[in-house]
């Protein structure tokens, strides 16, 4: 198959929301229409002050691309297929005049069929794509009332396209169009494979049993003399099998010997092999599929509700595998802008941390087949969302059907990869069954047709060998029963955000946690680069800036996210007893108390092991400007969390837990798979006495305690641990006593931190 990439000389044309006035500017593909007007001078950045909140009108445009281009050669027996990978969202597409198809889902590719269409070989062709505003296709659906969507995405229910571009705590208001992801020509001979899957059925060290299932197209009406022939190969390790193609479609099962398994970061190796499946007739090679596979079987094992303690583990073939991942949210607020070199950024960024695990969010997209080449090669486990986030969605047979093709056309395209972990229906879709002012009360979380059937059925049909969670977290209908909101194994811990050491966090009956986050101011340095300095200090509330990257659609002061503003000063105030004067000493206090409250989510869990599992904190890195959960800002700079959590999720930690009984206890975690041995030291950062010393042996796998350190607790102190194993030095802090802590103290305290302890994590630049 040959492939014609049609990225350059784009036009976009549109009319002007105020004036009425036509415009045809230089478009970008892939881009966003928003980056568009503001390259050409139209609209201010969208990114900086309230700017976004005036983008407003631009809401109700429509926008035509168009590009000529020359016609590549083609055989007659050869079909060609226009591919729009990403279309944002409710389209027309003509060539040459024509209607070739149409597009109404933003996460979906359109393939339409011009074999024909074309002008003669070397002949100009004209591509025409319009795309209708979002929310004016809204209108022609009904709103039915069990439908539900937070306060600023109802027109968002029926379409399918990015949550978050319609108003969220993370994100901005910025409703733009699209051809956000590469519009080509596909020209393919009609003897072709159409769809290959190969799943792995059972696996150990001495053999492993795969099923290879296939379709393939051919005008023949005679299907003798086709055959297959499948290699797999990884390094000097070569499996090879050929087999008869008895009919257009059907099921090879097969045992691989010694097969080198795939493993998560951590847990071991990333062994992948090497895919080629031939298609042959008469043993001429008629087209070849090409794929990396990973060899290993991922079993979700949870319990409906936490009687009997509760259940929610993850076992790679068949060794439990404790999680320590973050939430991946949108990399731009704008998709199609420079969106490839942005997913990149955050999976290094996520690889740099030691995250064995990534939970894309359903408020976002589906990451493209880069992302997970990543995560295959690098041990990181994806958690998928379905996209929907806080909604129940329309109900009815058409919008179901929608969501079924999306549901098929995402599984297939993404199931052949190793990382791919789990299929979740949607993002606090149950929770909302239990809202007070929703009509929905009344009803079950097993009531949502969407998410408890369809995208189920298609994930047994598609994907059978992987789980499938309903929602995130997952509320079974005898918890909603009970009235028990925290029920469940799983939950997302946000709660009142108040001291990160409350009973909240503290008395959490969660087994797993797969939303926990704590905010942190963003560097001065950055805040310069979109607040104006007339409103630089905003901490009062009254920014139209700062609320807007709090992130507050339309500017209303009294909206469901203008509490963030309120809940950094609140959160400093009550670990340092009060709100320092300038902006700076604010920023480094803000960052000081996310680090430590990150710190502690992740020590406690890792304490807890394997009465606890794991944990996917929020999250790595910004998708604009903003104040927000993110360790990492908008810009690349990283937060003091960043540095925290790089050295807590280290595969060998020596922690504390919080005080009990006249003493702490002193834990070693091991999350490696031997034995670790070595010594250790603890003493005052302060002065330097030692307050105990000796050996450890750090069982594999587990959270080991090695001695209770009988201490006044209620002295505030830093506590240092050092380490030595294997060669390997290590060293971790522990901040005593209770709020509230002296700032200066703090800082000063920091700095010989950054030598003992956060040196050996890289050197921290100047997070504030």
């Amino acid at each position: 198959m040959r492939y014609l990439a049609l990225t350059e000389n784009w036009k976009l044309t549109f009319s002007n929301p105020s004036d009425g006035i036509a415009h045809t500017i230089p478009a970008r593909v892939p881009g966003n229409v928003l980056g568009d007007l503001f390259r050409a001078g139209l609209i201010p950045d969208p990114f900086y002050a309230d700017n976004s909140v005036a983008l407003r009108p631009w809401e109700f445009a429509d926008w035509e691309y168009h590009v000529a281009f020359t016609s590549p050669p083609c055989s007659d027996t050869e079909t060609v297929t226009l591919v729009c990978e990403g279309i944002d969202t409710v389209a027309e597409i003509r060539l040459n005049g024509q209607l070739v198809g149409r597009s109404d889902n933003m996460f979906m590719a359109g393939r339409f069929d011009v074999t024909g269409q074309l002008a003669g070989s070397g002949g100009v062709n004209t591509l025409t794509i319009k795309i209708y505003s979002s929310i004016n296709a809204a209108r022609q659906f009904a709103t039915e009332p069990f439908a539900t969507a937070q306060a600023y995405n109802r027109e968002a229910l029926p379409m399918r396209r990015a949550r978050h571009t319609y108003g969220w705590d993370i994100a901005p208001r910025l409703i733009g169009a699209g051809l956000w992801r590469p519009v080509g020509l596909e020209i393919a001979a009609p003897e072709r494979w159409q769809n290959v899957y190969l799943p792995t059925l059972s696996c150990s060290d001495k053999t492993a049993r795969l099923a290879l299932f296939w379709s393939f197209t051919t005008p023949r009406r005679s299907l003798e003399g086709y055959s297959g022939r499948l290699q797999l190969k990884n390094r000097d390790q070569i499996f090879e099998r050929e087999f008869p193609l008895r009919f257009v479609s059907g099921r090879l099962s097969f045992d691989l010997p010694n097969p080198r398994l795939w493993f998560p970061a951590g847990s071991g190796d990333q062994n992948l092999y090497e895919c080629t499946l031939e298609l042959h007739r008469d043993g001429r090679i008629l087209d070849v599929f090409r794929s990396q596979i990973g060899i290993r079987t991922i079993e979700l094992k949870r319990s409906d509700t936490l009687d009997g303690g509760g259940e929610f583990q993850f076992f790679v073939n068949g060794r439990r595998v404790f999680i320590k991942g973050s939430n991946w949210v949108p990399v731009t607020a704008l998709h199609g802008e420079n969106e490839p070199e942005l997913v990149r950024r955050g999976l290094e960024l996520a690889s740099e941390l030691g995250c064995n695990l990534l939970r894309c969010w359903g408020g976002g997209v589906y990451e493209d087949g880069d992302f997970f080449d990543y995560c295959d090669e690098h041990g990181i486990l994806v958690w998928q969302d379905f996209m929907l986030a806080c909604e129940i969605p329309p109900q009815d047979d058409a919008f179901a059907g929608r969501m079924a093709a999306e549901a098929r056309f995402i599984i297939e395209k993404l199931r052949h990869h190793a990382s791919l972990a789990l299929w979740s229906g949607d993002n606090e879709g149950d929770d909302l069954f239990f809202t007070d002012d929703s009509v929905i009360r009344k009803w079950p979380p097993s009531s949502n047709r969407i998410t408890r059937e369809v995208l189920r059925d298609q994930v047994r049909r598609f994907d059978p060998v992987r789980d499938y969670l309903p929602s995130s977290p997952c509320i079974a209908d005898e918890s909603w029963r009970r009235g028990r909101h925290d029920d469940s194994p799983e939950q997302h811990l946000w709660g009142p955000r108040d001291n990160h050491k409350s009973d909240f966090y503290r008395g959490t009956r969660a087994v797993f946690a797969s939303e926990i986050g704590y905010h942190g101011m963003p560097a001065l340095a950055s805040v310069r680069c979109f607040i104006p300095d007339s409103q630089l200090d905003g901490r009062n509330g009254f920014s139209p800036a700062w609320l807007c990257h709090a992130a507050q659609p339309f500017g209303d002061f009294h909206g469901n996210y203008a509490y963030r503003i309120r809940l950094m000063t609140d959160q400093v105030r009550e670990f340092f007893g009060e709100i320092p004067e300038s902006l700076a000493d604010f920023i480094a206090a803000s960052q000081i108390v996310q680090a430590e409250a990150m710190k502690f989510f992740v020590e406690s869990f890792r304490i807890a092991k394997w009465s606890r599992t794991g944990l996917i904190w929020w999250n790595i890195i910004d998708c604009w400007p903003q104040f927000s959960d993110a360790v990492v800002d908008f810009y690349g700079r990283r937060k003091l969390a960043f540095y925290y959590l790089k050295s807590v999720q280290r595969p060998l930690l020596l922690a504390f837990e919080e005080p009990s009984a006249w003493g702490i206890r002193l834990f070693a975690l091991n999350d490696t798979t031997g034995e670790r041995q070595g010594r250790f030291r603890v003493t005052e950062l302060e002065n330097g006495t030692e307050l105990a010393a000796g050996i450890f042996n750090a069982a594999p796998e587990a959270s080991t305690p090695l001695l209770k350190l009988r201490i006044n607790t209620s002295r505030r102190r830093f506590l240092l641990v050092e380490w030595e194993s294997d060669g390997e030095t290590g060293a971790n802090h522990y901040l005593l006593g209770a709020a509230a802590f002296d700032l200066a103290a703090y800082r000063a305290g920091l700095h010989e931190l950054d030598r003992r302890v956060y040196a050996a994590v890289g050197k921290r630049e100047d997070t504030w």
